[in-house]
C-alpha cells in the first residue's frame, strides 16, 4: 500500500502510547519500504517493465518477504523488550513492523515471497489492479485510524489529501512506467518522497489533536482532605 495507509497505523499506536514518539511508530510501519528504497538504489532489488510499459515490482525478495516482515518484527520486539528494557512499546513496534507486509499482501500483485531465495509460492491479492477499489480501501483504512486516534478535522483533511495525491500513481496504467525503465532511481525516489511527505503531514497535524492524547492519560485520584 501507499505511504498514507502505512503511516496512518502509527496513529493507532500513538493513541495507546501518547508519550512515545510518533516518528518512531511511523518509521517502524515503513521499515520494509525504506529497506526497499535502499536496496533499489543499490540495484539489489528492482522493478520490471513489461512490453506495454506497465511496471511490476517483480524482484523484491528481501524487503518484502515473509521472512523479513515477520522475522524483522520479532527481532525488533526482542531488542526493545530485552536489550532496551522497553516492554510496553516492544509489542507495538513489532506489530507495526509486521503490519507493512500484511497490508502489502492485500495490495500487491503476487510478488511477496515466503523466503527470499524461493520464487514460489508468492503472495499478493492484487488490489492494485483495481485502482478505484485500491483508493477506497486505503482511504477507508486511513479514516478508521483517524477515527480511532480521535484526530481533528485538519488531520482528517490531511489524510484525505495524501490519498488523493496517490491517484496519479494508482492510475498510471500502461506506458506510465516507461521513464522508470530508463532510470532505475526514479521509482525509489518517488516512493521516498511520498514517505517523507506522509510523515511530515501526519506528524504536523497529529500534534493538533491534543484531546485524544489527554484522553489516554488516567486522571490522578483526588487526595482526601485532612480530618479537622
Amino acid at each position: 500500500m501507499y505511504a498514507a495507509a502505512h503511516t496512518s497505523l502509527a496513529l493507532v499506536a500513538k493513541r495507546h502510547h501518547p508519550t512515545r514518539s510518533l516518528l518512531g511508530f511511523m518509521a517502524a510501519a515503513q521499515a520494509a519500504e525504506l529497506t526497499w528504497v535502499a536496496l533499489s538504489y543499490a540495484g539489489i532489488e528492482h522493478p520490471t517493465i513489461d512490453a506495454h510499459g506497465t511496471l511490476h515490482l517483480e524482484h523484491i525478495p528481501y524487503s518484502h518477504s515473509l521472512l523479513f516482515g515477520l522475522g524483522g518484527a520479532l527481532v525488533l520486539w526482542a531488542a526493545l523488550r530485552y536489550l532496551a528494557h522497553r516492554p510496553q512499546v516492544a509489542a507495538v513496534m513489532g506489530s507495526l513492523f509486521a503490519s507493512h507486509l500484511v497490508l502489502d499482501v492485500i495490495q500487491h500483485e503476487p510478488n511477496i515471497r515466503v523466503l527470499p531465495w524461493l520464487a514460489h509460492p508468492a503472495l499478493g491479492l492484487n488490489l492494485q489492479a483495481h485502482p478505484w477499489w485500491d483508493f477506497a480501501v486505503e482511504t477507508a483504512l486511513c479514516l478508521a485510524c483517524w477515527a480511532y486516534y480521535r484526530g481533528d478535522r485538519k488531520l482528517l483533511a490531511a489524510l484525505i489529501g495524501l490519498n488523493l495525491a496517490n491517484l496519479p500513481l494508482m492510475f498510471a496504467g500502461e506506458g506510465g512506467a516507461t521513464p522508470m525503465a530508463q532510470n532505475r532511481f526514479i521509482l525509489p525516489t518517488v516512493i521516498l518522497v511520498t514517505i517523507v511527505m506522509a510523515w511530515a503531514v501526519v506528524g504536523r497535524f497529529a500534534r493538533t489533536s491534543r484531546p485524544s492524547e489527554q484522553a489516554m492519560v488516567p486522571a490522578r485520584p483526588r487526595s482526601e482532605a485532612p480530618a479537622g
